[in-house]
């Protein structure tokens, strides 16, 4: 979708002149500040994909607010020196990426982005502004303009709408400049009301609504009405006296949005984002002596956003690539940069056997591109469900046969006649199941899925770009509109997009009502992407990354498919009967909290108490009962009562833990209780959760519709939630669970004296951890144990002496003492855990055991937040991506195992460290033994990897 993103170029500069270390050329030409805002826009486009953009500049001039108050921005210091000559140099960045670059003369940046925002609004292109300004906070509207920070939140930045605006500042975008008026603007000079700071400045909004309704009560009747505050007759004898202040304030911080553009940007075609070439980018690069950055930048396939500016990409047009040999086994596909010419558009038997006659050689020889166009229901983005699709076509694609595109249920008025499924999959199947012709298939678990369930089972897989991308950079996007533009050359036409065929005016139609010759075009387009995706992704896979994609991922989707396909059995009647318990409870539980709400007081005269409105809850804990808020925002209250703050309040009043029971149980109850029930699929009577393989950065596994990994393992009524999920009849189910597989892993790396000595003598780890940090007695105090298993597992996941203190309920010192004194008896922990920083440091990101790779590209940032997160990533990215590998690689063996001696028994659920199988009776002993030694033997550590199994007709009672 088309978007405009305005960068505010100021604000980027500034921030990166104080994030990054000082640079200069030989010549002596300061560059730090350049460096950082090149790295800054590189990432920006990489992850947002702008279609229009531009950045906007101040460039000095007469504005109109020092007319207005001289005083304003006067307590501006000078720019430093070195930044000087760098607005110039950023400039040129900026044009040379392909971004229009705009300044703001006799005006505020600030003032042109509204301008801009207004007109992309008004011809309905939404916006996103990127900035760490407040100002522009008063620009955002929920689906039309957005503001994201790029240096907060995750990865990805924080992205404020207009739930996000009143979070921050208790009241919404339209009522931003009124509050600045109020409590004034420290950074721009603008002085506030004396005496009135945020939290009063929100309180009269919220009351008032407008800063105009504020001096409309004060000019009528001298006073504030209604209102409750604090110091009320000093905060009016302030307003009343700094009235004229005020109006001249609002004027300061509001934004102008009318303001004439410069020459040359008269429509939004002006600002539309260009590709870059190597001409100037290239040589700017090199004249700022930024080599790592050129490196980034020229690299093969180009950094995401950016097309294939590398030297053999800039000569590919003069002749043509030479073409390897051909060597289909494990050699990436032959280079061909064009699709062949348009599709066959086969309808008959014999178009289909003379095809596979002519591409014979072609397909042995090359393999071939497999791209599926499916029908069924949807998800709620529009995306068909892979279990529920059938297809209504499929091309294939091999280098030296024409492309085709076979039509199977395309049924629309006029449609012509297209060959019968059976006949169709008698002629496919041989090519599909023959490991000889190798296969390259984008988003492979959900394809191979639908062609399983068709009847046509897919051997000889030999790439999934999609994969490939995910092992490069998890972070990425990695559909095939995105890999285009990423990896391949500029010179490569655009994916034709989905919604052009699928989108007839305002109704949506699926495949199967898609016109053949479109879903032709698409799907050939898709198949030959796919081919020509894996010939450059597998080149750019590290050795490591390849072993990986080769022997981990794609075997992994395979085995995925299968387990999405099988399915597990619930049991409603369980669930109908806890539904009807847990609303009982949760009636107990609002009955208890009123009657602590309102102590003494008859049920029937309290007021009816809504425990999902956070304003309420707000009232009720702050302002009756007295509590001491915690922090603002959450709710229109701008006071916060969510978990963390009821925690805080739980030692001062009893009715916070009622608060957190009841959230937690309605939470449980919505999710799964009454949610399990209608997600079973009719035609089989289970549940059949989809994985998630290409999200986690650190390789692990996900799921959703329904998400089963965040069924609580230790609640009770987690535990009866899991004893819903059963074994048919004659059959039992097998639960495999690694025990402390993570601090098994850590043992391993870190080759702690202790702690790999602990595992080697089947110790308790957490108990031999409590008597070496508080004396041989502490081994039999369940709460050092508690204490000890909390460090144990704190320490992956970087816990703070903050968090340690918050969940053990002790002073923050002593929490600092423990984790001193563990380092000192771990101290193999704490060199490893150093050295993984440094290793972080120097390559760019943290590897696992198999050498997965994430990129932490903020390792090095100069702002301590930001680094401090890169740096908790890089110590746990190794221990929980490896343990995670562990898991991928013991579902690939027992598979494997499972399918070489033909076993009725099935694989069922993976979940965090563990596997649920579904067996016959009679084999479930025998099945578990086997189980539970690969999956112990799916890695060679220091210290033996355990497997806990349990055998039962219920998953809780396993």
């Amino acid at each position: 979708m088309s978007s405009l993103y305005l960068v505010d170029g100021s604000n980027f500069l500034f921030r990166a002149f104080f994030a990054m270390p000082p640079m200069q050329t030989k010549t002596g030409l300061p560059t730090g500040a350049v460096r950082g805002f090149a790295s800054m826009m590189i990432r920006l486009i990489g992850q947002e994909r702008p279609t229009h953009m531009a950045v906007l500049f101040d460039a000095g001039g007469q504005d109109k607010r020092a007319a207005l108050y001289p005083a304003y921005k006067a307590n501006r210091a000078e720019t430093p020196p070195d930044l000087v000559p760098q607005f110039a140099l950023c400039r040129k960045v900026v044009q040379a990426l392909g971004i229009p670059s705009i300044d703001a003369v006799d005006a505020e940046a600030d003032d042109l982005i509204a301008t801009l925002t207004a007109r992309a609004r008004a011809a309905g292109l939404p916006v996103v502004v990127v900035s760490s300004d407040k100002d522009l906070m008063q620009l955002v509207c929920d689906g039309k303009v957005a503001l994201l920070d790029t240096m907060k939140g995750d990865e990805e930045g924080k992205r404020y709408n207009e739930a996000a605006v009143v979070e921050k500042f208790g009241v919404g975008p339209q009522q931003l400049g009124d509050l600045l008026a109020l409590m004034g603007d420290s950074s721009d000079n603008v002085p506030g009301v004396p005496g009135v700071g945020p939290k009063t400045a929100t309180q009269l909004l919220q009351h008032f609504g407008s800063l105009d309704r504020l001096l409309a009560q004060l000019e009528m009747a001298g006073n504030l009405g209604s209102v409750e505050l604090r110091g009320r007759d000093k905060i009016t004898a302030a307003l009343l006296a700094h009235q004229a202040q005020l109006r001249i304030n609002r004027q300061l911080v509001a934004l102008v949005d009318d303001l004439p553009l410069p020459q040359g940007m008269g429509t939004l075609d002006d600002v539309r984002r260009k590709m870059p070439t190597r001409e100037p980018l290239i040589p700017l690069l090199e004249e700022l002596e930024f080599q790592t950055l050129l490196k980034r930048v020229t690299m093969p396939g180009g950094l995401p956003g950016l097309p294939d500016l590398s030297e053999q990409a800039a000569t590919a047009g003069t002749a043509e690539k030479p073409r390897p040999a051909p060597d289909p086994d494990p050699a990436p596909p032959r280079e061909r940069t064009d699709p062949g010419g348009p599709a066959q558009i086969l309808t008959t038997q014999a178009e289909l056997d003379a095809w596979l006659a002519q591409a014979a050689a072609s397909l042995h020889a090359h393999g071939v591109a497999i791209a599926p166009l499916l029908c069924g229901p949807t998800d709620g983005h529009r995306q068909t469900l892979p279990r529920h699709a059938t297809l209504a076509g499929v091309a294939l694609w091999t280098p030296d046969a024409p492309p085709m595109y076979l039509p199977l249920a395309h049924r629309y008025l006029g449609a012509p006649t297209q060959l019968d499924w059976p006949t169709a999959q008698a002629q496919l199947s041989p090519v599909f199941a023959s490991p000889a012709v190798k296969k390259y298939l984008a988003a492979a678990k959900d394809h191979v899925l639908v062609f399983a369930q068709a009847g046509l089972p897919l051997a000889g897989l030999l790439a999934d770009p999609c994969l490939c991308s995910y092992l490069l950079d998890p972070a990425q996007d990695h559909t095939l509109p995105a890999l285009v533009p990423q990896h391949l050359p500029t010179s490569y036409p655009a994916l034709p997009p989905r919604e052009a065929l699928l989108v007839q005016g305002r109704r949506h139609i699926a495949f199967d009502e898609a016109d053949i010759a479109g879903a032709a075009s698409l799907a050939v387009a898709e198949a030959h992407a796919t081919y020509a995706l894996c010939g450059v992704l597998l080149g750019q896979l590290s050795k490591a990354a390849r072993a990986l994609h080769d022997d981990m991922e794609l075997p992994l989707s395979l085995v995925l498919a299968q387990i999405e396909q099988h399915g597990i059995l619930i049991d409603t009647a369980v669930l109908g009967r806890l539904s009807t318990q847990t609303e009982g409870l949760l009636h107990t539980l609002t009955q208890e909290i009123t009657a602590l709400a309102y102590p003494g007081v008859p049920a029937q005269d309290t007021p009816p108490l809504n425990l999902n409105s956070p304003k309420q809850l707000a009232e009720l804990l702050f302002e009756k009962l007295g509590l001491a808020p915690v922090k603002k925002t959450r709710g229109k209250t701008g006071l916060s009562v969510d978990h963390a703050v009821l925690e805080a309040l739980a030692h001062e009043h009893p009715i916070a833990h009622k608060i957190m029971d009841h959230r937690s149980l309605s939470k449980l109850k919505n999710t799964y209780i009454d949610q399990l029930p209608t997600l079973l699929d009719k035609r089989t009577g289970r549940i059949h959760t989809t994985y998630q393989q290409m999200v986690a950065a650190t390789g692990r596994l996900s799921s959703t519709d329904p998400n089963l990994q965040n069924i609580p393992v230790r609640s009770g009524l987690g535990q009866e939630i899991r004893r819903a999920f059963i074994a048919p009849k004659g059959h039992l189910l097998i639960a495999a669970d690694y025990s402390q597989i993570e601090l098994r892993v850590l043992a391993h790396l870190c080759q702690d004296r202790l702690l790999v000595e602990s595992f080697q003598r089947g110790e308790d780890v957490h108990v031999r951890t409590a008597m070496e940090m508080f004396g041989p007695e502490s081994g039999k105090d369940p709460e050092k144990r508690r204490a000890a298993k909390m460090i144990n597992y704190g320490i992956i996941y970087g816990l703070t002496d903050f968090g340690l203190a918050s969940r053990l309920g002790i002073e923050r010192t002593t929490a600092r003492d423990y984790i001193r004194e563990y380092f000192v008896r771990y101290s193999g922990v704490r060199t490893y855990l150093d050295k993984l920083v440094e290793m972080a440091r120097a390559e760019g990101g943290a590897r696992t055991l198999w050498g997965r790779f994430r990129p932490l590209q903020e390792i090095n940032h100069r702002n301590f937040t930001v680094k401090s997160y890169a740096e908790r990533m890089a110590k746990n990215t190794p221990i929980q991506g490896t343990a995670a590998d562990i898991l991928k690689r013991a579902m690939i063996d027992v598979q494997a195992d499972l399918q070489r001696t033909h076993s009725p028994v099935r694989m069922l659920l993976t979940v965090h460290d563990e596997l649920v199988f579904e067996a016959p009776q009679d084999l479930a002993e025998t099945a578990a033994a086997q189980i539970k030694m690969q999956m112990e033997q799916a890695a060679s550590l220091l210290v033996p990897l355990q497997v806990d199994v349990g055998i039962s007709q219920s998953w809780a009672d396993c």
